[in-house]
């Protein structure tokens, strides 16, 4: 095996258990701070697309990939469609 590729594999193996913020992003709304304070658990937010559009997942801020909502059981999930470059 390549000596430079076991030497990169390791690298990247070391970082493995750095815990990132992944988001996904649906839609940006604007809202005034009054309906803003008066959110309460179980809220609705509405919004202006249609279920099963693709939002953008962002790391740690950073536009990684787009993905598409999905239902699994009882609970929301993305599915990862397609990944952004990050050489750009």
């Amino acid at each position: 095996m390549d000596p430079l590729l076991t030497s990169t594999t390791e690298n990247i193996d070391s970082f493995s258990d750095i815990t990132l913020p992944v988001e996904g992003r649906f839609e940006e709304r604007l809202m005034n701070v009054q309906d803003v304070l008066a959110f309460r658990p179980g809220a609705v937010i509405p919004m202006h697309r249609a279920a099963g559009e693709t939002l953008r997942v962002y790391v740690d801020n950073v536009l990684l990939a787009s993905a598409e909502v999905i239902v699994i059981e009882d609970h929301l999930a993305l599915r990862i469609t397609e990944f952004e470059r990050l050489d750009a």
